[in-house]
């Protein structure tokens, strides 16, 4: 598992009350009882509550994402945040 997989999981059982147990790299967004409007919720929370540079839209996650894909786009962004905050990088 990799570092972030815990914290995105028990945040995910806390804010949107789903049973910790049943949130498994496998599983897709929508198969955990989420919608459009809480993939922009967990977004916050992942931004405010952990302090993550999160990608935004398609670049993170869809119904569709299954909760170790959208764990790794959050982790790639730790390692890249200018890639995905919309900002072309240094100028030269």
């Amino acid at each position: 598992m990799t570092p972030l997989y815990e914290p995105i999981r028990s945040c995910m059982g806390q804010y949107f009350n789903i049973p910790v147990d049943s949130i498994r790299p496998d599983s897709t967004m929508e198969a955990l009882g989420m919608d459009s409007l809480a993939l922009v919720e967990l977004v916050c929370v992942l931004k405010d509550d952990l302090g993550l540079h999160v990608p935004s839209g398609e670049d993170l996650m869809s119904l569709r994402t299954t909760f170790a894909e959208a764990v790794a786009a959050v982790e790639q962004a730790q390692r890249a945040p200018e890639t995905f905050a919309g900002s072309p990088g240094p100028s030269a």
